[in-house]
């Protein structure tokens, strides 16, 4: 893996034009020590450890309350299988063996600058010709039983998805960080971020682009009027 270190903007969009062609897919972190490529599920593991469970309790607890949030959800929502359930879920704040990406190596640095941080954060790069999910295997393979890890496109099921020109990778053990096919790790320094997130602002990389709903405007105009100072 590639390993950079960039503290503004002009110099990350020089680095994404030169070495990274059409169809790379990038992934923000505000903290480069504590948020390693591991699913949001998998990050519970150390805590069931704790409490004197094991990972496969864990991967139990992940299956049962992806199972309560179908049913629960299925009488308001029509999807076509369970992949597009597990990226609703995703999205809407449960624990997944999923991970965020995005197209649009802005997007990914947003997130990386987006909450005031006294850490270095990072971006990181996955190489344009990893293994994506097809249709087929979509409509026949339970998520849960996949073997290898794949990048999964998702029908835009939701606004957010379409405006951070969304995707995701699914981990077969999502207590591992994904290694598989991660080419770069660009570290934007901490010194930097404040800057960035100001610069991303000016050219439409904001709450209110990223999130296209009354939740996204509120937090967008609260950060101009109020936070912005301060950050």
């Amino acid at each position: 893996m590639q390993v950079y270190s960039l503290k503004n903007l002009n110099q990350f969009i020089d680095l994404i034009g030169n070495e990274f062609d059409y169809g790379y897919i990038y992934r923000g972190v505000e903290n480069i020590e504590e948020h390693l490529l591991i699913p949001s599920v998998g990050r519970y593991l150390k805590r069931y450890i704790e409490c004197g469970h094991n990972k496969r309790r864990l991967l139990q607890d992940e299956s049962n309350a992806f199972r309560i949030f179908y049913k629960e959800a299925i009488n308001d929502v029509k999807l076509d299988n369970y992949w597009q359930w597990l990226a609703l879920a995703q999205h809407h704040g449960l624990a997944t063996r999923l991970l965020d990406w995005s197209y649009n190596p802005n997007v990914a640095l947003y997130f990386c600058v987006a909450r005031a941080c006294n850490e270095d954060g990072a971006v990181y790069v996955l190489n344009n010709k990893s293994e994506v999910l097809s249709t087929d295997e979509e409509n026949k393979i339970d998520p849960f039983q996949l073997k290898s890890s794949k990048v999964y496109l998702p029908s835009h099921i939701t606004g957010r998805i379409r405006a951070q020109s969304g995707l995701f990778t699914i981990s077969a053990d999502p207590t591992v960080p994904l290694t598989k096919d991660v080419v770069a790790q660009i570290r934007i320094k901490k010194e930097g971020k404040r800057e960035i997130k100001h610069m991303l602002n000016k050219i439409g990389v904001h709450e209110k682009a990223l999130f296209p709903d009354v939740d996204g405007l509120a937090k967008w105009i609260r950060w101009m009027k109020f936070d912005c100072l301060h950050y």
